[in-house]
């Protein structure tokens, strides 16, 4: 029952950090597009991929650990439901798939280093 609950607070936190993540990357591409161009905000995406190319290489790492955990899940559920229960190995490796989602999102969206991104839509309001 304990393993219940936690995993459920891992779903939701995660849930959250990928909720705000995304809407402050939807929030930046709708800033570049409303005060800049497509091009710009090309530019500058690109250029700040390329000079951080590790946090990238984890984030995309970390994707395909998801990939990876959600096929394991689908795969050894369908399994061993014909010997028991199979939401105890779904639970696990689903808690476990959003945990590298939510890295994902956080390294992608760059939600713990935001003032790159607040920079540049300050600069694109100032160019306007």
């Amino acid at each position: 029952m304990i393993e219940n609950s936690i995993l459920g607070i891992i779903g939701i936190i995660t849930g959250v950090i990928i909720l705000i993540s995304t809407s402050g990357f939807v929030y930046f591409m709708l800033s570049a597009y409303k005060y800049g161009s497509i091009k710009d905000a090309n530019k500058f995406f690109g250029s700040y991929m390329f000079n951080n190319p590790k946090r990238y290489i984890f984030a995309f790492l970390s994707i395909v650990i998801a990939a990876i955990l959600l096929a394991t899940g689908f795969i050894a559920s369908f399994i061993v439901s014909f010997f028991m229960n199979p939401l105890s190995i779904w639970e696990i490796l689903s808690s476990a798939t959003l945990i590298a989602l939510a890295a994902f999102f956080i390294i992608f969206t760059s939600i713990d280093h935001p003032k790159a991104f607040l920079n540049y839509i300050k600069f694109l309001k100032n160019k306007k």
